[in-house]
């Protein structure tokens, strides 16, 4: 879902965009990313095939196992995205996430225990 977000809605967590090419991107990729298009995370190399989801303490942390990762949330002078709020799930996503896999497989899982 996070990386749908990402890559097909150009949003962060709230909404708002994650950043737009630049003229400059457009002359380097030979057109194939026309300035003012909005960033998908996908041509950033190993930052989106790194993302992951972790347990801590009872609380679920998402972040990208690539280096570039502390540059791309960072407030830094080369960091052309909009937010920082790349990680996690909207309200919508939770939500969809608890009714439409979570609650199902207690279900499930309760019927099986309880042999019902």
């Amino acid at each position: 879902m996070e990386k749908r977000r990402l890559s097909i809605d150009s949003k962060d967590i709230f909404g708002n965009p994650i950043g737009f090419y630049s003229e400059g991107t457009e002359i380097i990729s030979g057109g194939k990313k026309k300035a003012g298009d909005p960033f998908t995370g996908i041509d950033t190399g190993d930052w989106f095939k790194g993302f992951f989801m972790q347990e801590v303490s009872g609380v679920l942390r998402f972040s990208s196992k690539d280096p570039k990762n502390a540059a791309i949330l960072s407030d830094g002078p080369d960091n052309t995205w909009l937010s920082d709020e790349l990680f996690g799930l909207t309200d919508k996503e939770l939500k969809e996430v608890i009714t439409k896999r979570l609650l199902p497989f207690f279900i499930n899982n309760a019927r099986n225990i309880l042999e019902i």
